[in-house]
């Protein structure tokens, strides 16, 4: 059974012998996708939602610019870091290539190990932004890169707070409330947050749990409900795995 890759990439050049040759080294790391000019690229990203996109800049239909303004004005890939490979090294052509939203440059012909340090960097900073949110602190503004996603999670947010209680809540109310897919959600929260709406309100459930338990002269039975849950064993059982320590030892209450 294959690893699952915790990264995938978006690789678009016109050219399908650099293609293959720029896949062949990615692809032991990263779960690729590819294309062979920006307007399949544009596609695919809003389709598949990659963590990064890889893009060579001359390239027929939609070039490396183009499509790179079109994928930071689009709602579902505004937040995906870009790298462009150019053969221009003038220093206005990477202006330009920055100006449209590209995140880094890398020039032709480039080192294999210099692009793959790159793409690692940029991969390294979108984990920590990851790690960086809590959704119980709701620090949304400081793990978002656009106005897209920081309207996207404060709404996120506000779902949850209103409706955690609700023991039947399910994903699919959260994406007909936001006017989305329940796939889009689901894409759009793990590129973001690194979790899925389930896990963000199951996150919620267990952190407000954990405030009533130390703050409330609730027993474990009643917060569990009170939190949204209808099976107590079942939210010991989710709580201890969160927090590493069994409810009741956090009340005098008890069960």
């Amino acid at each position: 059974m294959n690893e699952e890759k915790e990264f995938s990439i978006l690789i678009i050049e016109d050219n399908i012998d650099m293609l293959d040759l720029i896949n062949s080294f990615l692809q032991p790391t990263y779960e690729t996708y590819l294309a062979q000019n920006g307007k399949i690229g544009l596609e695919i990203a809003k389709e598949e939602i990659p963590d990064i996109i890889l893009t060579d800049v001359a390239m027929p239909e939609i070039d490396g610019l183009g499509f790179c303004k079109q994928l930071r004005n689009t709602f579902e890939t505004a937040h995906i870091p870009v790298i462009m490979i150019t053969a221009k090294a003038m220093e206005e052509d990477q202006l330009r290539g920055y100006e449209s939203g590209a995140t880094d440059y890398i020039l032709k012909p480039f080192n294999v190990a210099i692009l793959q340090l790159k793409i690692k960097n940029i991969l390294d900073g979108v984990k920590r932004l990851r790690n960086r949110f809590s959704i119980e602190h709701n620090n949304v503004e400081e793990v978002t890169t656009n106005s897209f996603d920081t309207e996207l999670m404060k709404k996120v947010v506000n779902f949850i707070e209103k409706n955690y209680q609700e023991s039947n809540l399910s994903i699919d109310e959260m994406a007909h409330e936001l006017g989305l897919s329940k796939s889009t959600l689901y894409r759009k929260l793990k590129a973001i947050t690194g979790n899925s709406a389930m896990d963000l309100l199951q996150i919620y459930r267990l952190q407000k749990a954990h405030s009533l338990l130390l703050k409330s002269d609730l027993n474990v039975s009643e917060i569990a409900y009170a939190v949204g849950y209808t099976d107590p064993g079942y939210f010991g059982t989710r709580f201890k795995e969160y927090y590493q320590v069994a409810p009741s030892s956090l009340t005098k209450k008890g069960l």
